[in-house]
């Protein structure tokens, strides 16, 4: 009886410690498959190089502990590698952003010489416009003197001229009323006289007749025979023959021809010169000399029988240039080889054009 309980007892214990040695290499291999997932690359160095027989003899386990410690050999020279090849790029990214700077540095230096080339040449080209606008503005001032006093001049010569017209029609407008008063004196004396005359032939009559009626006896006064007057046949007044106007012809239109139309005719007073050039493709041009300036005007013309028309399309006053849409109608009066007459609307005549 008491042997069977102790190799029970014996069994029991056999038992137990098989039970305790697998728990253990459970553990051990659990430890080992964490290190390894945990990249715990001492641990698992630590429990394959431990001498553990569960370890050593598995085969399994012991490629994937040289698979494992490869792969973690692998990654740590890619990771020193990697640090080499970030502090490389450090370095390069710094002694780039060094070059960076000083590139900068060169560009905001080449860039003040730039700005200080650009404004010194501003200042020189504001310079001469400067220059430019005040020699402009010397010669304009000096023309418009001359204008001026052109101006002056002409309307100190119409005032002159106007006061001597004055002068003149008034000594005429005199002459004229002492010569009528001379000759209304002079027919005044002649009636007086006349007056006289027949006054002193009438009294002279009459004294005649009073001595003559002396003279003769009443008794031997024979009634004087009048003679009768003479009757004279009035005279009939014909009267003046009138003369009818001539009937004037049918007025046939004038038919302007444009080969005579083309060319440049002038028209040349002491206020103004024009010209007017028509040319073979329709357009035009009119200038306009005065003593204040040069008006042009361009555009394009059209005839029709003897009707001219123009068509403005730009109108330059000196420098001052606008474009237009004026159409303006004459009639043509007068066309030959050397004259051009247009009259208005209002049938004036607008101009006088020769060549």
């Amino acid at each position: 009886m008491r042997i069977t309980f102790l190799i029970l007892l014996l069994n029991s214990l056999f038992f137990t410690q098989i039970v305790s040695a697998v728990s253990e290499d459970v553990k051990l291999k659990g430890a080992l498959l964490k290190a390894m997932k945990t990249h715990d690359t001492q641990m698992v160095e630590a429990i394959a190089n431990g001498g553990y027989e569960v370890i050593d003899r598995d085969d399994v386990l012991q490629e994937r502990i040289y698979n494992y410690l490869e792969d973690e050999r692998l990654r740590k020279i890619a990771a020193q590698k990697k640090i080499k090849a970030d502090a490389l790029a450090k370095q390069k990214a710094k002694e780039q952003a060094k070059l960076d700077a000083i590139a900068a540095k060169k560009a905001a230096e080449k860039k003040l010489k730039t700005d200080a080339i650009a404004k010194d040449k501003a200042a020189v080209t504001a310079a001469a416009a400067a220059v430019t606008a005040k020699k402009a503005a010397e010669a304009k001032k000096k023309k418009d003197a001359l204008a001026a006093k052109k101006r002056a001049k002409k309307q100190a010569a119409a005032k002159e001229k106007a006061k001597k017209d004055a002068a003149a029609r008034e000594t005429a407008r005199k002459k004229a009323a002492a010569d009528k008063k001379r000759r209304d004196a002079i027919a005044a004396k002649k009636a007086k006289d006349k007056k006289a005359q027949q006054a002193k032939a009438a009294q002279k009559k009459r004294q005649q007749a009073a001595a003559a009626k002396k003279k003769t006896p009443k008794k031997q006064v024979k009634a004087k025979k009048v003679a009768p007057k003479k009757v004279t046949a009035p005279t009939k007044v014909v009267p003046k023959a009138v003369v009818a106007a001539p009937v004037a012809a049918a007025a046939i239109p004038l038919t302007i021809s444009d080969n005579k139309l083309v060319g440049t005719w002038k028209q040349v007073s002491s206020e103004k010169v024009i010209t007017l050039v028509i040319e073979k493709d329709a357009s035009f041009s009119l200038e306009q000399v005065e003593d204040d300036g040069t008006l042009t005007i361009l555009g394009t013309w059209k005839s029709e029988e003897n009707i001219l028309m123009l068509s403005i399309k730009k109108v330059q006053r000196n420098v001052h240039t606008r474009e237009t849409n004026i159409h303006r109608i004459y009639k043509v009066e007068r066309l030959s080889k050397h004259r051009l007459v247009l009259r208005d609307k209002r049938n004036r005549i607008a101009y006088d054009l020769k060549r």
